[in-house]
């Protein structure tokens, strides 16, 4: 269709001449050797990945169809291969256009993604105002060309997609009829899955909701209650098959280890991924989200204070070591310290009253407290004030280790 197009284009260059373009000669080119040449150009550009890079060769190439005595043909590589055997005894520098104008017009239909191809061959074309009227005609015919298509694409054998019927809207009376349809359809449905275990009844499931789906008008109703069904399957055969996971036993277990924030929060959306592609509750994975946003802001947090050069150490580091030393002096002062219970008993007892971590307070007690007075002053402070208040004979001695 291209080709012809194009033929149709270039025909009437054979038969007349305006004001602005001269007539072709049959004599100097004739049309079956035009079109052999544009054919030969277009199959060469179109089996290239990048047909760009060619273009400057090929027209360089046929320089002697713009006007120039003829060299030998051992000399015209490109002549001898588009099989360019006639004789040039005028200048008739147009005709290289008008292939030119035809090989773009054939791309422009047929391979019209060629865009960079294509505006090389109109800027070699159409290099000066004297060659613009024999390129503008096949432009401008690729234009209405395609307009015509987009009008009338059955016309050209352009296959369209055919608009979607309107869904046939249901009265009140046949939609509730619809709704009791399907809702015996599926208590049919779990009846005959019944007596299958779990693992059976969701992949049959899945099976008939892929099904349903697939149908030119599929219930929603229908899916509604198989996707339901299809989310509690999920549950149970997870409860079943894995053992039950205790959201802050992993978060104790990430401080016990000492995991900064922002690693703990890293470990624990790697934690999530897996229970979701396990298909785990999502009571627990939605705990695990919570989590992962605390631990992200707490390491918001400490990264701000740790931008402040006089922060050594957190507030509640401090706070922690500080109340760790004074319940172990209240358990000194009524003889259950460490003299008569084992270090870890304490530590867990410590862990308890302060919500802190055990294996933190364990390590700290280990390894002998020890007090900064620029960061634990405040504290040891106040609690001295209430050991006071309270009339025990305890003190804090900031220049002690514990």
């Amino acid at each position: 269709m291209s080709e012809r197009a194009a033929f149709g284009v270039v025909i009437r260059f054979y038969q007349n001449e305006t004001e602005t373009t001269e007539r072709i000669k049959e004599n100097s080119l004739s049309q079956t050797t035009l079109f052999n040449c544009v054919s030969t150009i277009t199959e060469k550009l179109k089996s290239e990945e990048f047909p760009e890079a060619f273009v400057n060769e090929i027209w360089d190439d046929i320089k002697h169809i713009r006007g120039k005595k003829n060299d030998d043909i051992q000399n015209q590589p490109i002549r001898n291969m588009l099989n360019l055997d006639y004789e040039y005894n005028a200048n008739r520098w147009y005709e290289a256009t008008i292939i030119f104008a035809c090989v773009y017009m054939v791309l422009a239909l047929d391979c019209p993604n060629k865009e960079n191809c294509l505006s090389i061959i109109k800027e070699k074309g159409a290099y000066n105002e004297d060659a613009k009227p024999y390129f503008e005609p096949f432009e401008q015919a690729v234009i209405k060309l395609k307009e015509n298509q987009a009008k009338h694409p059955s016309a050209y054998g352009i296959e369209t997609e055919q608009p979607k019927e309107e869904q046939k809207k249901l009265s009140e009376a046949e939609w509730l009829a619809s709704e009791k349809h399907f809702s015996w359809k599926f208590d049919k449905l779990r009846t005959i899955l019944a007596c299958k275990s779990h693992e059976e009844q969701f992949h049959e499931y899945i099976e008939e909701c892929k099904r349903e789906e697939n149908l030119p008008n599929p219930s929603k109703a229908y899916l509604d209650l198989l996707k339901v069904q299809i989310q509690y399957l999920q549950r149970q055969i997870s409860q079943k098959n894995n053992p039950s996971i205790n959201v802050n036993d992993i978060v104790d277990a990430l401080k016990d280890h000492k995991f900064s924030n922002e690693r703990a929060a890293e470990l624990l959306e790697i934690i999530n991924y897996a229970l979701y592609s396990k298909q785990y509750p999502e009571d627990i994975c939605g705990n695990l989200d919570n989590k992962i946003k605390l631990f992200r802001q707490a390491a918001s947090t400490q990264s701000e204070k740790d931008s402040n050069p006089d922060n050594e150490e957190s507030s509640e580091k401090a706070t922690q070591k500080v109340k760790s030393v004074a319940i172990m002096e209240l358990l000194k002062l009524l003889d259950k310290g460490t003299a008569h219970n084992d270090l870890t008993d304490i530590c867990k007892f410590i862990a308890f009253l302060t919500g802190n971590s055990h294996k933190s307070i364990y390590n700290d007690a280990q390894n002998g407290i020890t007090f900064s007075p620029k960061h634990h002053a405040q504290d040891i402070e106040r609690a001295n004030e209430l050991f006071k208040s309270l009339n025990m004979s305890i003190s804090i001695d900031k220049q002690k280790q514990y």
